[in-house]
């Protein structure tokens, strides 16, 4: 089924439908109480003053609300205020639950969604693009659901009984009031639809913004090296005077708009005391206690007016925010084809004829690439820099499809195959595969149990063996950002131990002593020597000289249209 605005609401409410209607009928019990109120003070008017009217005479059925008795009359409004009071407290809250609850699907849905998206996507886009979905679209969606659903429904359901209680008091002047109410909301109509063009172009520039921010804050170290504070400031303030710009515009519409509101409501009570004053001829025209009702319910009903008047403000800000995250879910994903559990361990991966390259880039990465991984060898690419070391990483990876050719395992091509089963058999040790998480465990392994955490020790200490005590890394250490409390070598470090805990059979490893001192240099050279024979095993350097004797070793040449074998 296609995910829509309305397809996201219908399965919240579905899985949520106890406390929806709950919230529903305490908000429907809060209106019903809400009318008894005025009408409960028309009737004490009435008997206070001795005055009598035979519309009140209508709402005998309510126990007490004929009584003569002061006791008796003040228990019945006393127990109207109390259960307005509890009902109201249970409908607000239960509008607060709702949004809330659904805000937390929705955003535990677009992580899921965004962590399944095709990585060429985030290559293009950037992350900054969808950083704002988490938090101002999230917002705007949340208020939706609470003030231009469950609220909205709930006032015009007020809005209803009261008009026909105003019907039934005097039928001109609801028609007046509703006239009235029609003209107001044709106005605001028009006010909404440039509010909704200026809230759009504000919400782009401001996501703009924010992914110009996180990726000038996370190139930090690049911006202050090369000096680019003003050139950097300069295009911000580009950017900024920009977003400036439609936020006036915008400010204006919206002061424009919140100002007609309460004018506009005003104005309608002009007219009712025009009518009452001049113009009440129905019947045996409005007497006291039905007119004091009347201007009870109005007052009672005026601020419910307003937020049903500024609704479409919701209604707009919500859409445009419905519409981006549904732009999410829509997005290219990987992992379509089902899981299978299947090993590489004894399995040959070929690439046959391959082709591949950038966006940005006139020539290709790779023109015509053939090459065979057999199991348990050990395979040596190396090249400079630019040549595709990365990028053959990521078609091993199936991060990136190439354009033309074929990977295969065992004759099985990978488009058959999903990006899960292959990543399952695949482990990386590469600077394009960051360390995260709060601390080093975190960042080495996924789960907590005492058999892993053991193995992470175990290996940690073998690895730093030679370290001084005090510099040696332990499980509970921070690691900050991204790695970045971390030196060049204990990144290093980690992401050895970090692959190996996985025990995948094919093991990539992308500069493999880089970084590293001489002493850990030995103790992971001799680590990998043992793991020959063993693991699939693929190296990729710059250096063409490796020390491992490797089944086989090839030269990514400068205009890879090929990888001729070296010996």
């Amino acid at each position: 089924m296609e995910t829509t605005k309305w397809s996201l609401i219908g399965d919240f409410i579905n899985f949520n439908k106890v406390w929806v209607a709950m919230t529903l009928l305490a908000g429907f019990a809060y209106n019903i109480f809400t009318i008894l109120i005025p009408i409960s003070i028309g009737r004490f008017y009435e008997f206070a003053f001795g005055f009598s009217s035979h519309r009140l005479k209508a709402f005998g059925f309510i126990p007490y609300m004929d009584t003569t008795d002061h006791t008796s009359f003040f228990l019945l409004f006393f127990g109207l205020v109390g259960l307005r009071f509890l009902f109201e407290y249970a409908n607000r809250y239960g509008i607060a639950w709702v949004g809330e609850r659904f805000a937390k699907s929705l955003r535990e849905r677009l992580f899921a969604a965004q962590v399944q998206i095709a990585m060429p996507i985030y290559d293009k886009k950037g992350i900054g693009k969808y950083l704002l979905r988490f938090s101002g679209d999230l917002k705007s969606i949340q208020n939706y659901i609470k003030n231009g659903v469950l609220r909205f429904l709930q006032d015009i359901l007020l809005l209803g009984i009261v008009f026909s209680v105003i019907v039934f008091m005097d039928v001109v002047l609801a028609g007046l009031m509703l006239g009235f109410i029609l003209l107001a909301t044709i106005v605001l109509w028009f006010l909404n639809r440039v509010l909704y063009r200026q809230s759009l172009e504000k919400r782009n520039r401001k996501s703009g913004m924010l992914s110009f921010v996180n990726t000038r804050l996370r190139a930090m170290s690049s911006l202050k090296a090369f000096n680019k504070y003003t050139p950097e400031n300069k295009r911000y303030r580009k950017r900024s005077e920009k977003l400036y710009g439609i936020g006036k515009k915008y400010a204006g519409t919206v002061a424009l708009l919140q100002a007609s509101i309460p004018a506009l409501t005003y104005g309608l009570l002009g007219i009712i005391m025009v009518y009452v004053l001049h113009g009440s001829t129905y019947q045996d025209g409005i007497d006291g206690s039905s007119l004091l009702i009347i201007i009870l319910l109005i007052l009672a009903i005026l601020p419910v007016l307003r937020r049903t008047l500024r609704v479409s403000i919701v209604w707009k800000l919500g859409n445009i925010s419905f519409e981006k995250l549904i732009r999410v879910f829509k997005m290219s994903k990987e992992n379509d084809l089902p899981f299978e559990e299947l090993s590489f361990k004894d399995r040959t991966i070929r690439f046959e004829n391959v082709q591949f390259r950038y966006e940005a880039m006139e020539k290709p990465v790779f023109g015509n690439l053939n090459l065979e991984i057999r199991p348990k060898t050990s395979t040596f690419l190396y090249g400079p820099s630019g040549c595709g070391k990365s990028t053959l990483i990521k078609l091993l990876l199936k991060t990136i499809p190439p354009e033309k050719g074929q990977l295969s395992v065992n004759n099985i091509p990978y488009t058959s195959l999903s990006e899960k089963t292959i990543r399952k058999n695949m482990a990386v040790v590469s600077n394009d595969y960051p360390l995260y998480g709060r601390d080093v465990y975190e960042a080495l392994v996924y789960s907590r149990n005492k058999e892993r955490k053991k193995k992470a020790e175990k290996l940690l200490a073998y690895l730093q063996q030679h370290e001084n005590p005090k510099d040696r890394l332990q499980l509970h250490n921070h690691i900050g950002d991204l790695g970045c409390n971390l030196n060049l070598g204990q990144t290093k470090l980690l992401m050895y131990c970090r692959a190996l805990l996985t025990e995948k059979p094919i093991l990539i490893i992308e500069e493999p002593f880089e970084c590293l001192n001489p002493k850990m240099e030995r103790l992971v050279r001799d680590m990998l020597k043992e793991l020959q024979h063993k693991k699939t095993l693929i190296f990729l350097s710059q250096s063409h000289n490796l020390d491992l004797k490797p089944d086989q070793k090839h030269r990514l040449i400068s205009d890879l249209s090929q990888v001729p074998s070296w010996d």
